[in-house]
């Protein structure tokens, strides 16, 4: 697994180096680094638990995910009621929630330090293309961003994993060297993880997702991750269109006359 020349690949691909340099960056030392996890499929879940049970020994990390399974909540809130929270014991807490509130919750009530990191995941099954618009993997991962920590969302390419060691694996070669990625303080990471017997020392890939999908156009992310390699984007909560802003604009003012 080539993770430590994967992650610097990140700065340095399409030129993200260039782009962000006068943007606010981060820079995490692993040695100290205090972890906030979470994930969309519920505490019981066995990405989450197996990944928590190895990263637990290394780091400072605080585990709050949702009492339920949450899969497909994108960054949906609970809005009328507070959220129950509940300590299972070995340091594994719920909360009667979404992914989002897991995040919001824990920084602004339970949490006993002040996150380095949230990580998302590990999830079952791939978040890709147009997959990450609903995904409560990678919402949560997005809640993390938008409170100004820098967040990974983890998703395996399985839905049937029982051991997930490999993916432990990957996810903890990722996170400890997160520390040599200078990144856009709004930007997340959204890592797909191939199966081992899909390749067994798969290459690290910066891709791009596509969001406009069809036959004759399969994300990039997606044939990253069919080749075996591990996939990783950059992604942002910021919605808006830098393309088609002059386009709206001269638009708009046609709607004053």
């Amino acid at each position: 697994f080539q993770a430590e020349d994967g992650i610097r690949d990140l700065v340095r691909s399409r030129g993200l180096g260039d782009v962000y340099k006068r943007q606010l960056l981060f820079s995490i030392n692993s040695k100290e680094m205090k972890i906030l996890l979470t994930n969309d499929d519920g505490f019981e879940a066995p990405g989450i638990v197996q990944l928590y049970e190895s990263l637990k020994d290394k780091y400072e990390v605080f585990f709050l995910a949702p009492k339920e399974n949450m899969s497909g909540k994108g960054s949906a809130i609970t809005v009328w009621d507070q959220p129950s929270f509940q300590n299972h014991g070995n340091g594994i807490h719920s909360l009667d929630g979404t992914p989002v509130d897991c995040v919001k919750y824990a920084i602004n009530f339970y949490c006993p330090f002040t996150p380095d990191l949230v990580v998302s995941g590990i999830n079952p099954g791939p978040n890709l293309g147009t997959d990450i618009l609903l995904s409560g993997t990678v919402g949560a991962a997005l809640e993390g961003r938008n409170l100004k920590y820098p967040s990974i969302a983890l998703s395996a390419n399985s839905f049937e994993l029982n051991d997930y060691s490999h993916q432990v694996k990957i996810s903890e070669e990722i996170i400890g060297k997160v520390d040599q990625l200078e990144f856009n303080s709004q930007c997340i990471l959204n890592v797909n993880i191939p199966n081992y017997s899909d390749n067994n020392n798969p290459k690290v890939e910066f891709t791009v997702p596509s969001l406009e999908i069809d036959e004759n156009n399969i994300s990039e992310d997606r044939k990253s991750l069919e080749k075996g390699n591990i996939s990783i984007s950059a992604l942002t909560p910021i919605l808006y269109s830098h393309d088609n802003n002059d386009i709206a604009r001269s638009w708009t003012k046609k709607l004053n006359n």
